[in-house]
């Protein structure tokens, strides 16, 4: 064999064998460069359009899954003020650009105006149901208390007061003055005021990996995995809740 062909990547002289270039004219390159760039400015242009996309789902989504969670929720949850704030703004927007729209793009304008109005109804209504349940509960509870909005817990105020005067209008009056208290207290512990049951059972899924977790005190830990579905005591999971880690089913 002769070494020196194979130490050169050839085992072998072969005669056939005839050198070819690889050199690439001066043109070409500058031709695949300017491709490249353009292929690469298209790119970056519609990733900057689905940042955009992104950013008016994200609002949708985010009310989507506040909503979901407050219709699951025992109690009321965080207001979510920017995100109705800039979904309104949006709606008051494709309202603006269906005036100058042909009829068939004002009509789907119009069913997406009409699906971001009726969860912003549904997630309202869903508060202002649980705020009558138990509103002086949520007045007087000052970590409750900050989770309405100005509205709501002007709301809540209202109608406490005009509940309070139903009742004695209709029958506290006639009673005696130490039986017309209606936020008491018994000795036994026993509350006029109703609160929600936060040991209530909900289902909730995983939206980012917590790790080992604690359930009961009684029971090992468990590993809380994205995706994960548990069945379990609100009150257990209220603060992964309200940190984001879950999302209520």
């Amino acid at each position: 064999m002769d070494t020196e062909n194979m130490y050169e990547g050839n085992f072998g002289p072969n005669p056939d064998h005839h050198e070819s270039s690889t050199a690439v004219p001066a043109s070409s390159q500058k031709t695949q460069l300017s491709d490249a760039m353009e292929v690469e400015d298209n790119r970056s242009a519609e990733e900057d359009e689905e940042d955009e996309e992104d950013v008016m789902e994200d609002d949708f989504s985010m009310l989507m899954r506040a909503w979901t969670n407050e219709r699951s929720a025992p109690d009321i949850l965080e207001y979510e003020g920017a995100t109705i704030e800039n979904l309104m703004e949006l709606v008051d927007f494709q309202l603006q650009k269906m005036k100058s729209q042909p009829a068939l793009v004002a009509n789907i304008l119009k069913m997406d105006v009409d699906r971001v109005k009726y969860l912003v109804r549904s997630y309202l209504r869903t508060r202002l149901s649980k705020i009558e349940q138990h509103a002086r509960h949520y007045v007087n509870e000052p970590t409750y208390s900050e989770r309405l909005s100005q509205n709501e817990l002007d709301y809540a105020k209202g109608f406490i007061g005009l509940e309070e005067k139903h009742v004695r209008k209709s029958f506290l009056d006639q009673l005696p003055p130490h039986l017309r208290t209606v936020d008491e207290v018994s000795g036994e512990g026993l509350e006029m005021v109703t609160k929600p049951d936060l040991d209530s059972a909900v289902f909730c899924r995983v939206r980012s990996t917590v790790g080992e977790f604690q359930f009961e005190a009684s029971e090992d830990p468990i590993a809380m995995k994205r995706n994960n579905v548990f069945i379990t005591r609100y009150s257990i999971i209220c603060n992964l809740l309200e940190d984001g880690k879950v999302e209520l089913l």
